[in-house]
């Protein structure tokens, strides 16, 4: 079975000693660690002041920390060769130069560079915005590292918040689970199937039991002989978010912060899918719109992973601005509901669907990017998260 890096942190973080300040020094460690591939402060500025000393100033560290820069590289070529913003620039050595920078100085991955536009940004400018950094050193002040195990496994987070998901699912990781998985599939010959330790919409999958090419218990013996999975009886949303694509399950993705006056809900957009598409992430196509947390009405156009901008739904032309997503004031409920719920997590990410059941929550993730809400209110949240952090328990 694979290891990927979601499983092997699962693993050790199940292994966390009980005793709270021992896991409150590996936290602070792990915020420590954060930093440790960042140019100084005095490196910084000099580039700053004068921009043509960046590439021999970065130059000597791409090799230096080469396995922790190569994520962020692979990315950065991906963003340069299909953006539509980057793709045709003849001066790429230059947008490499001060991607790779903006790494190393602020923390910024090549995704976020591009959505926040920081090519034409000041220094002060960029630093307005949250990078990658920020959102994991916010995750980790806020949320305890053992706690967050129930998340992190999207089987164990089905277990824990089954009745907000209102719908049948299984949790399949031997073959002593066969059973139960032959009466799941009798019942839902048509169902979701997602790998525990994804995101972004990688890893899952919509099957048909009665099309796939061997039988049954070959299938799922091929199946938890990779690893563990989670199935799902198959979501059919409202016609009121299939209006923006029927093909994908559209969402609203909804950030919940555990403040000294309550739960709140400070950011939130839309995720619709292309045409064609199951599933509606940005990251495997579809395209982010924002939401006004107080109203519940789409508020900016559609952006997707490449910064290509949508008045409206290239397929249904549906258009995003103005647009009021049913029974808002029931979808910030349930969240706020669901999230008092956890223990020593204060900073959430939940994703929900629209049925005839009302609102459904889709899966919990244990943070979630803040690069979605910035590129759609194309405006920086760094003080903003910095005065909501000073208003929740800090588990640090």
């Amino acid at each position: 079975m694979k290891l990927d890096k979601k499983r092997i942190c699962y693993i050790l973080r199940s292994r966390y000693p009980k005793i709270f300040g021992i896991r409150k020094g590996l936290q602070r460690l792990k915020i420590k660690r954060l930093y440790r591939c960042c140019l100084s402060a005095k490196e910084v500025e000099e580039c700053e002041k004068n921009p043509s000393k960046k590439a021999e100033i970065i130059t000597p560290y791409l090799s230096k920390w080469k396995r922790y820069l190569k994520p962020s590289i692979e990315e950065m070529e991906d963003i340069l060769e299909n953006s539509p913003i980057y793709k045709d620039r003849e001066d790429k050595d230059y947008l490499r130069t001060d991607m790779l920078f903006c790494r190393l100085a602020y923390g910024f991955i090549p995704s976020e560079y591009a959505g926040f536009e920081l090519e034409n940004k000041t220094p002060e400018q960029r630093r307005e915005f949250a990078s990658d950094i920020d959102m994991n050193v916010f995750g980790y002040s806020v949320n305890d590292i053992k706690e967050l195990q129930s998340i992190l496994d999207k089987g164990d987070g089905y277990l824990r918040f089954s009745n907000y998901f209102k719908r049948d699912a299984i949790v399949i990781k031997n073959k002593g689970d066969y059973a139960q998985f032959h009466e799941f599939v009798k019942k839902h010959p048509i169902f979701v199937k997602k790998v525990v330790f994804s995101s972004m919409g990688k890893g899952v999958e919509l099957v048909n039991i009665n099309e796939i090419s061997e039988n049954e218990k070959d299938y799922f013996e091929k199946l938890v002989s990779t690893g563990k999975y989670l199935l799902e009886e198959k979501v059919c949303q409202h016609e009121e978010m299939a209006k923006f694509n029927k093909s994908s399950v559209n969402t609203i993705r909804c950030i919940t912060f555990k403040t000294d006056k309550g739960v709140e809900t400070p950011y939130a957009f839309m995720r619709a899918g292309r045409n064609g598409s199951f599933v509606d992430n940005a990251g495997a196509g579809g395209i982010v719109v924002g939401v006004d947390t107080k109203t519940g009405i789409l508020n900016t156009d559609g952006y997707d992973e490449y910064g290509s901008h949508y008045f409206c739904h290239p397929e249904t032309k549906v258009v995003f601005k103005g647009s009021q997503i049913p029974k808002w004031e029931e979808l910030t409920s349930l969240c706020k509901e669901a999230a008092v719920t956890v223990k020593d997590i204060g900073y959430l990410s939940w994703d929900l669907a629209y049925t005839e059941k009302g609102w459904v929550v889709i899966e919990v993730n244990e943070v979630g990017q803040f690069i979605i809400p910035q590129i759609v209110m194309k405006r920086g949240i760094k003080r903003e998260l910095e005065k909501s952090l000073n208003r929740m328990k800090k588990v640090i």
